[in-house]
């Protein structure tokens, strides 16, 4: 990503505001509208709120994924940008330190109902975003293939271990798999970030790093376990073990909202395709996190807030979260259509891992982020590959990330 001042023209616009019911023309962007599978009912949902005010017309800038943090940065450093536009989570803490972001406070009445996922808009206190989509993790099994090898779902780290053991020697078929590689470093991280969630760990505790605490150390001797328990889809990347699963040569993973989806197939339906909480001993998960955000160089800020107050009522939050699959949790509760949870049971464990879920932005140290991912993951390849002791790995891992970025 080019490197773009933010803050070079991040003052407050001096054209006179406008309110809401003077109307005007909205941009929203969102890398999601490019979709092939729900972009256009994405946007179809966006513009419902034109008949709540007529006086408002809606325009989208559509924004390629790969594109999408370069584009904004380079319009936003120029004093334009969107109105209105998605940001994940691990760019959020770029934009709200440049003070280019909008503060929501007070935008929303009690009425609104907001859940708990949108306290990961806030940034030092204030308001910045609301969610858009939490995708939190769940753990995942092919129930056929477990019951074929007579193995029970693992609710415990030692559990997993020999439920992979025994599916991969009575049947063959590869017990576990979950990213393990550096060069899908990002995702990498985020999935990771599950065994130390999991484990009631974390990498700081908002102004120290803690990378060597004793429940990170906990979760990386059980990551390791599994790695080496000879039923691991050992130099798998996602795309790879994603699609064992889905031809059924693998019978358990960890993985986001999205995977299910694009995992059913004729071999392995969505009836045939479990989940539950992770199998280590608290409920947190990792999350892949998107919020919605207003520009603070908006002229039409009033409008925009309007449209936001709008998106969270009721009705257009049970839309969006069933044009986005129904998994992912959006800035409101929403219900899951009895018949889609029927032929997709595997949803379920989603919904309720979602207040449980946490981002891999690391809290106190949010723009140091990358110095510090690349740092442990280092040290948690050479656990895997090299056979470094868990303790000793984090140890040095904790020591390098303090002397690049303090802490």
């Amino acid at each position: 990503m080019a490197s773009l001042s933010l803050t070079a023209a991040c003052g407050d616009t001096d054209e006179p505001t406008k309110s809401a019911q003077d109307g005007g023309t909205l941009e929203i962007t969102h890398w999601d509208l490019l979709a092939p599978s729900y972009g256009a009912k994405m946007w179809e949902t966006f513009q419902g709120y034109q008949q709540q005010n007529p006086k408002a017309t809606l325009t989208k800038q559509e924004i390629t994924r790969a594109d999408y943090e370069t584009t904004i940065k380079t319009q936003i450093a120029a004093g334009g940008g969107p109105d209105v536009f998605a940001v994940a989570d691990t760019f959020l803490p770029e934009l709200a330190e440049a003070g280019v972001l909008e503060p929501l406070d007070g935008v929303f009445g009690a009425d609104a109902k907001l859940n708990v996922t949108n306290e990961g808009g806030k940034w030092r206190g204030k308001q910045l975003a609301i969610t858009a989509q939490i995708a939190p993790y769940a753990f995942l099994w092919n129930k056929d293939i477990l019951a074929q090898a007579g193995v029970q779902p693992p609710t415990t780290p030692e559990e997993l271990v020999t439920a992979a053991k025994t599916i991969k020697e009575k049947t063959g078929i590869t017990g576990f798999a979950v990213r393990h590689r550096i060069a899908e470093e990002n995702p990498w991280w985020i999935d990771f970030n599950n065994w130390p969630q999991g484990f009631g760990g974390g990498w700081s505790d908002g102004k120290t790093l803690t990378i060597d605490r004793p429940e990170n150390i906990a979760a990386l001797k059980a990551y390791k376990a599994v790695y080496d328990s000879g039923a691991f889809a050992v130099g798998d990347d996602a795309s790879t073990f994603r699609t064992k699963f889905k031809e059924g040569k693998l019978a358990m993973l960890i993985d986001a909202t999205g995977a299910p989806t694009a995992m059913i197939s004729d071999k392995v339906p969505g009836t045939s395709i479990m989940s539950s909480k992770l199998p280590f001993p608290g409920k947190n998960t990792s999350q892949v996190g998107i919020y919605f955000v207003i520009n603070k160089h908006s002229k039409n800020k009033e409008l925009a807030k309007d449209f936001l107050r709008w998106l969270v009522q009721p009705q257009p939050q049970q839309k969006l979260s069933e044009v986005i699959g129904n998994a992912s949790t959006v800035a409101v509760d929403t219900t899951v259509p009895e018949a889609y949870v029927k032929a997709n049971p595997w949803v379920t464990a989603y919904r309720e891992n979602a207040p449980f879920s946490h981002g891999a932005v690391v809290n106190g140290f949010e723009a140091k982020t990358p110095q510090i991912r690349h740092i442990v993951l280092q040290w948690i390849e050479k656990v895997l590959l090299q056979n470094v002791p868990p303790e000793e790995a984090l140890t040095k891992a904790a020591q390098e990330a303090k002397a690049a970025v303090g802490g």
